[in-house]
């Protein structure tokens, strides 16, 4: 799939430790590692996917921005959001602190990048959770977000998020266009 219709940057958003390397390694490239490495600064992956739209079936390329949730990281961050056109927040369903801090981060991707569709990520969907369902539908519907609950580990609804982001990026432009 070398030629695609749209070329999207995304941004991947969460607290340290809640699985958006592990979440965008498994989109890129199908892996998982068991192991944690701290992304230092920011990420970078590339995949090209095929979307059916209201268009018809259409071929994308996205390109993933995985930024750092280590707060030491807080000043270059901004420096990655310039160009995107959508986003996922993630948090981690086995931890009440990821959740709690999810305002900041929508708050955080809206400041630098406006009103560009997100996508709500409860990773680690195989682990016993601490973050009640209840409470994360409740919050995606209050911030207008769709929600997945993900699990890097198997490859739960990776792709199925990223396919629903596309759409909703398709579906942004068309609106801003007609």
């Amino acid at each position: 799939m070398a030629e695609y219709a749209y070329l999207f940057k995304v941004v991947i958003v969460g607290d340290g430790g809640v699985g958006k390397t592990s979440i965008t390694r498994r989109f890129s490239e199908g892996v998982f590692s068991e192991s944690y490495k701290m992304t230092v600064g920011v990420d970078f992956a590339v995949k090209n996917i095929e979307v059916g739209t209201p268009l018809g079936r259409k071929n994308v390329k996205f390109q993933v921005w995985d930024q750092s949730g280590q707060d030491r990281f807080s000043h270059i961050r901004p420096l990655y959001y310039r160009g995107s056109v959508g986003g996922l927040c993630v948090y981690d369903v086995t931890k009440v602190e990821s959740f709690k801090r999810l305002p900041f981060w929508i708050e955080e991707v809206r400041s630098h990048c406006g009103d560009i569709p997100l996508i709500l990520i409860g990773n680690k969907h195989d682990l016993p959770r601490s973050v009640p369902l209840e409470d994360a539908l409740e919050f995606a519907i209050k911030h207008n977000l769709l929600y997945f609950e993900t699990s890097a580990k198997t490859g739960m609804n990776v792709n199925e998020a990223f396919a629903d982001l596309a759409r909703m990026i398709i579906t942004k432009r068309s609106v801003q266009t007609s």
